[in-house]
């Protein structure tokens, strides 16, 4: 083993640092632990294997892309500890930044072929060495903001495991193609045609799988829009059920009040004579005739004020105690299909899981209210059987079919807003705390 050979190993090893870059890019709402501390650990990480990975190869008869297989397995289980996503996410993110490092590899060995038509990857020139790190640094800071962007759009609108899962898929096909790819003898380059098809390939399926990547997003957005239009269309239908049933109360009430002069005149004859049981008999009927409003006015905003009633007739109809005390601020920057998506999920899941329980046994109490004039917090505790699912921090349900992508769902708007969403248990009580900033350069 040679200073030289170890240090352009070391050098080509070290393509995992912007690589690493790019792939925190667009998780910065969803480390575990502080933010600093974990570039620390990655950076750490990557060149204690870069260092380890340098003597093996030096010390044994393989090239560099032998150790990087394992270590691409390594830095992903690391890559997911130090993250509060689901594994789909977190695999998903990760296998597109593998990609298309596998793919500047490649260029870079294209490179090194060039320049010396003779040797063997085993050969690695110092040259190719920096090359390909120049290339990573080069690609991550191009890349970077749009993957802060748009793959973080991806990971809070985007929570289909299933899709994801395609994702990966179609990832790996590009990632196993670049390995098929990898020229290990450079003379194979120069010899007939074989040099000009691989340079014809190898740059149409790197833009082949940018555009496919293009694609699946502007898919996912497309999917992210019309979800939206269905909650819109869906509180709508709240809105308009609650509005048809208070115009029924309206008419009914306004029939009493048109017949109320007639029965202050009935009471009074019946008082002038003293028949005091027909008065009694007169008032209960009176009392079973007014008619039962049955939308409550809980808020001020209408499209909360349906959905809070929606859910509050849900959970009386379960026979499932409820406590809500609902303020919100007269200025809320806060998007209404986001507070309506957050309050719905919390309701959803405390209804579903008072729905476990015995009857004298469910609750839920709800506080919503602004705090400094600046956050606005949601607090919502609910009774449940005591048994749970956990991954890590991370409840998950314990429904069939169920993930816990909900909880997901809220604790990635929070984020949004700058805010946080914190799930916890205590007994057989399950507490939800949500806190969003009011204001609207909190966007």
């Amino acid at each position: 083993m040679t200073l030289s050979g170890f240090f352009t190993a070391f050098l080509t090893y070290l393509i995992m640092l912007p690589a690493a870059v790019l792939c925190f890019a667009p998780v910065q709402n969803y480390f575990r632990f502080k933010r600093s501390h974990t570039y620390l650990a990655a950076a750490g990480l990557i060149t204690l294997l870069a260092v380890i990975c340098s003597f093996a190869e030096n010390l044994l008869p393989f090239d560099f892309s032998i150790p990087f297989l394992p270590v691409i397995v390594i830095l992903f289980f690391a890559y997911h500890k130090s993250l509060n996503l689901h594994i789909s996410q977190s695999l998903g993110v990760y296998m597109l930044v593998v990609v298309f490092y596998s793919f500047l590899v490649n260029f870079s060995i294209i490179f090194d072929a060039m320049r010396f038509p003779d040797r063997h990857l085993k050969d690695f020139s110092l040259s190719a060495s920096v090359f390909l790190l120049v290339l990573g640094m080069v690609f991550s800071g191009m890349t970077c903001y749009l993957m802060a962007k748009y793959g973080s759009f991806l990971l809070e609108h985007l929570q289909q495991i299933r899709i994801w899962m395609v994702s990966i898929l179609v990832s790996a096909r590009f990632f196993f193609f670049n390995l098929r790819m990898v020229i290990h003898r450079y003379s194979t380059l120069h010899t007939n045609l074989v040099g000009i098809a691989y340079f014809t390939v190898m740059p149409m399926m790197f833009v082949l799988f940018l555009l496919l990547c293009v694609i699946f997003y502007y898919l996912v957005n497309a999917l992210v829009e019309k979800a939206e239009i269905e909650d819109r269309n869906h509180i709508l239908e709240m809105q308009e059920k609650q509005y048809a049933s208070l115009q029924h109360y309206i008419v009914a009430d306004t029939k009493v009040r048109h017949d109320f002069r007639q029965t202050i005149y009935t009471l009074t004859e019946l008082s002038e004579e003293k028949d005091y049981n027909a008065i009694d008999e007169y008032l209960h009927r009176y009392r079973d005739a007014l008619p039962m409003k049955e939308t409550a006015y809980l808020c001020s905003d209408h499209a909360m004020n349906a959905l809070l009633n929606h859910y509050l007739q849900r959970a009386e109809s379960n026979d499932i105690r409820t406590e809500l005390n609902v303020m919100l601020p007269e200025i809320n920057h806060i998007d209404n299909i986001d507070l309506c998506s957050i309050v719905g999920n919390i309701l959803e899941n405390a209804i579903t899981a008072c729905l476990d329980i015995p009857e004298e046994r469910r609750f839920i109490r709800m506080v919503i209210s602004e705090e400094q004039n600046r956050e606005l917090y949601i607090a919502v505790s609910n009774s449940f059987s005591g048994s749970l699912r956990k991954k890590g921090d991370r409840y998950l349900s314990t429904h069939k079919g169920g993930n816990g992508i909900g909880l997901i769902s809220i604790a990635a708007t929070a984020a949004r807003y700058g805010g946080t969403a914190e799930f916890s248990h205590d007994g057989n009580i399950f507490f939800s705390d949500v806190m969003l900033v009011n204001k609207s350069a909190s966007r």
